[in-house]
């Protein structure tokens, strides 16, 4: 039992004015539950007020209201016919699985994403990615069907046309587009809707603008049902929270002494300090560029979002007034330069390598990282500054990687794990 300073005070009062110990056994008061002593034992009632604000992670995520069908079931089972379908790409060899693999986390092993092409950034989980407020290392979509939507006809990534998209709609998917999003446009008509196209191609730009804006609408549902798919791919209830909610057993006593280093020594929950285990915002740590072209990340990343018609505030989204009061606020600046989005923690034991170079193979190199400290990258307009090391022994380094393994939560159901049968 934990005793109280107010309550021995109490009870030395209570025998020096003559009352018994066998009444101040009456008035005891009652000990906390066995689980928070232990638990008190080895985290100050300060620190625990810090770990229980980094779970549960919520239920659900929050509403997408640019997304009309983003909770309808039945737009989830054509999205996820849509990610695991390869036709989705220039050669009909690609998917959104290629590189968001249900082996690997739904990310890849890759250091750089490899599609079409080879990537110059790191592919991020899309787990739990339905949580994030920005989409891509660099923010440049703030929703889930946008960044669908860079993907398809990313040079880099699946490489087709929306023109192309839509006429496979047609061919394998009419009945299940059109019970969910309406009728189709009148795509057999090659001379109205070409076969191939995107913006800046001909056969695209020499359409009417009617015929453009309906096969725009084709392809942000494409984007739409996919995001409906990935809102469920939650993992939650990792063995961190497990323990937060009083199983003791929950994790190991070196991830114990790991968690009290994330909270504590460390500059961890600093960017990682909700249950979310990341911000939403996004810093310049300095990371190494290697032989890649100058990245300037966030800077380049807003640019490219405002410049969207597919963003928020668009005429494709479902719900503009708020989106647009958001990013009316955003601007590119120089301070901005080099920064990259803080990415989330749970699950992380599933996606290495890490950061947006895919640099770093392991947790451990992570850790050696951010240890040994340096200065931020330099930019024009943008000097660097001094990133101070963490001084933590090997040990403690152990205790950190073992912490974050137990972040790694339980898997959706795994009907929604595995390609389904396409049409």
């Amino acid at each position: 039992m934990r005793l109280t300073v107010a309550w021995i005070i109490c009870n030395v009062a209570l025998l020096l004015s003559g009352c018994s110990e066998e009444s101040i056994e009456e008035i005891q008061p009652e000990s906390e539950p066995e689980h928070l002593t232990e638990t008190l034992n080895f985290f100050t009632e300060n620190e625990w007020a810090v770990i229980k604000s980094l779970s549960p992670l919520p239920d659900k995520p929050p509403p997408s209201p640019t997304n009309r069908v983003a909770d309808n079931p039945d737009a989830a089972q054509l999205g996820q016919m849509f990610f695991f379908d390869a036709r989705f790409s220039k050669e009909g060899t690609i998917s959104c699985a290629t590189c968001h693999s249900p082996f690997h986390g739904f990310a890849d092993v890759e250091a750089t994403s490899l599609g079409n092409g080879r990537g110059t950034r790191n592919t991020p989980t899309v787990l739990n990615a339905a949580y994030n407020k920005w989409q891509f290392w660099d923010g440049r979509a703030e929703t889930l069907w946008a960044q669908a939507l860079f993907a398809l006809e990313g040079e880099e990534e699946q490489a087709g046309t929306r023109l192309q998209y839509a006429h496979l709609i047609k061919r394998h998917y009419e009945a299940e587009y059109e019970a969910i999003f309406g009728t189709l446009p009148e795509l057999e008509d090659a001379t109205r809707f070409p076969p191939n196209g995107k913006p800046g191609d001909a056969a695209f730009d020499n359409m009417s603008k009617a015929d453009q804006v309906a096969v725009n609408m084709v392809f942000v549902n494409i984007g739409k049902a996919i995001e409906a798919y990935e809102r469920l791919l939650i993992r939650r209830n990792a063995p961190f929270d497990r323990y937060v909610a009083g199983d003791e057993e929950a994790i190991t006593l070196e991830a114990k002494r790991g968690l009290k280093i994330f909270i504590g020594k460390g500059i961890c929950v600093l960017c990682h300090g909700t249950p979310y285990f990341r911000d939403d915002d996004f810093h310049n740590l300095g990371i190494p560029q290697g032989p890649l072209p100058e990245d300037t990340g966030r800077f380049q990343g807003i640019s490219k979002l405002l410049a969207d018609p597919f963003n928020s505030a668009g005429t494709y989204s479902d719900s503009r007034a708020d989106a647009t009061h958001m990013l009316n606020l955003l601007a590119p600046r120089l301070e901005h330069q080099g920064e990259f989005k803080t990415p989330t923690l749970r699950n992380v034991a599933l996606t290495p390598p890490y950061f947006h170079t895919g640099e770093f193979p392991t947790l451990a190199s992570v850790i050696e990282f951010n240890d040994t400290g340096g200065t931020t990258n330099e930019f024009v307009g943008r000097s660097t500054v001094p990133v101070e090391p963490l001084h933590l022994s090997e040990q403690e380094k152990r205790d950190l990687v073992e912490f974050l393994e137990t972040l790694t939560g339980k898997p959706p159901p795994s009907h929604l794990l595995i390609k389904p049968k396409l049409p």
